[in-house]
């Protein structure tokens, strides 16, 4: 019975070591291109309220554990829903698909996300589960 203990507990070990693991490294969900043309809709359209560095001015940060914190249970989806419904606060929604997409590329990459071959997709990105979390400290 003692061994069914120790193989359990090593098991559950390695189950959660192997989650740790996971959650270490961000998912690729766009790609350099994307977070390329992001920067620039970001710096016309975003900076002058979160900041060019997305460190916040007027608006909050985009970066770090303060915006995305393991705690605060974001999603990639529910992020980027809020700015392509909400931003920019002077005229929501106003920008493209490509141009929100290509936006939320850049915060992904600003907040620590690799790149990848494939791109994001607008309608998938904004049903995406994908947990946001800063790998920015």
């Amino acid at each position: 019975m003692n061994a069914f203990k120790v193989t359990g507990l090593a098991a559950a070990g390695l189950l959660l070591a192997t989650v740790a693991a996971m959650a270490a490294t961000p998912p690729a969900l766009y790609t350099q291109t994307q977070a390329t043309a992001g920067a620039a809709v970001f710096a016309q359209s975003c900076a002058m309220c979160h900041g060019a560095d997305l460190k916040g001015v007027a608006g909050p940060a985009l970066i770090g554990p303060t915006f995305a914190a393991a705690g605060n249970k974001y999603t990639v989806g529910s992020v980027f829903t809020e700015i392509a419904q909400q931003m920019p606060v002077s005229a929501p929604g106003s920008l493209s698909h490509d141009q929100y997409t290509d936006i939320m590329a850049y915060i992904l990459s600003k907040n620590g996300y690799p790149a990848g071959t494939a791109a994001l997709d607008y309608t998938a990105g904004m049903a995406s589960t994908v947990p946001f979390v800063s790998q920015v400290k």
